[in-house]
């Protein structure tokens, strides 16, 4: 019985991720582009179809026209700074294409906002094993995990305007400059801070819930848009007197409570998340023997587009 020639592996991938200067205009993606990807998932053919209904004499399908075609890809990167204050994390492309704006202030920090309007757009490729799959047009969604004795994760999913795969050799990538993390643990992450008090957390989680859609109009108009975010996040903390924090207090007087979490203990390799958010749930758990609150927690802007913030510093 003959075998293929051909066989392709799924495990030999290349993601490569950058900015478009101009909308859907690939901006030429290189080995220095590649992104340090983990559980990479490829949807490179999602489309809308309209049945033509057509009238016949017999059973039976009359066909359908393709009215939209797009491709998703989502993977997680580990959530760490560059080592260098002031310098741009190599993550920094991908907040960009879900809806943060970038403000470098030189040998200090790096801030990551949100924006309402004027979003910036990026590209990936994908080589899985000699098929390049490209995406022009990206904007997507973000979400943040950060549990105690796991990986600090940021995880993507982005949307792109369908480009047909090509044969390709795979790239030849330039890994410099990807730090190895640190472990979410006494030792690398800091207190975190809730209502302005110290708190000992076990997991923490935000994900920005963006609404992308993909518009198509007559006289060709075609993108991937940003249309709203829903944010949402969790905390589980460990339990102290409700003198010192009553989590049932705040949420029912509907307090817009601080929420601060810093992982990483050197110059250059912290990430400090900023929450501004109401509480909608507190449930009290068992931690190991302690009593924990398991928070769940609704991010509402104060003075607009500041519920969600993150600051390599």
């Amino acid at each position: 019985m003959p075998s293929p020639t051909n066989v392709r592996f799924w495990k030999k991938k290349a993601v490569l991720f950058g900015m478009e200067a101009t909308y859907a205009l690939d901006p030429v993606l290189v080995g220095t582009d590649w992104f340090e990807a983990r559980n990479v998932s490829l949807t490179p053919f999602e489309v809308e179809s309209g049945d033509r209904n057509i009238a016949m004499p017999w059973m039976g399908n009359s066909g359908k026209l393709i009215v939209a075609m797009r491709q998703k890809l989502a993977f997680e990167v580990a959530l760490a700074g560059s080592g260098a204050l002031g310098t741009v994390p190599k993550i920094g492309k991908l907040l960009r294409a879900c809806g943060f704006a970038e403000t470098i202030t030189a040998g200090v920090k790096v801030e990551y906002t949100l924006i309402s309007e004027a979003f910036e757009s990026g590209a990936f490729y994908i080589n899985i094993d000699g098929v390049l799959h490209k995406g022009m047009g990206v904007r997507g969604s973000a979400s943040i995990t950060l549990d105690a004795k796991g990986v600090p994760l940021l995880k993507v999913e982005m949307t792109a305007l369908y480009t047909a795969p090509v044969d390709a050799a795979p790239p030849v990538v330039d890994r410099s400059g990807w730090p190895i993390e640190k472990a979410v643990n006494a030792a690398n992450t800091l207190v975190c801070k809730v209502n302005a008090v110290d708190s000992f957390y076990s997991k923490f989680g935000v994900n920005l819930a963006s609404q992308v859609s993909h518009d198509i109009y007559g006289g060709g108009h075609e993108q991937i848009k940003i249309g709203d975010r829903q944010p949402t996040a969790n905390l589980t903390i460990l339990a102290e007197l409700l003198a010192t924090f009553d989590p049932y207090a705040l949420a029912t007087a509907t307090t817009n409570v601080p929420v601060q979490v810093v992982h990483g203990t050197t110059a250059g390799s912290k990430v400090q998340v900023d929450l501004k958010t109401n509480i909608t749930g507190a449930n009290e758990v068992d931690l190991n023997g302690s009593v924990g609150y398991d928070l769940s927690l609704s991010p509402i802007p104060v003075t607009g587009n500041d519920e969600v913030k993150l600051t390599f510093l």
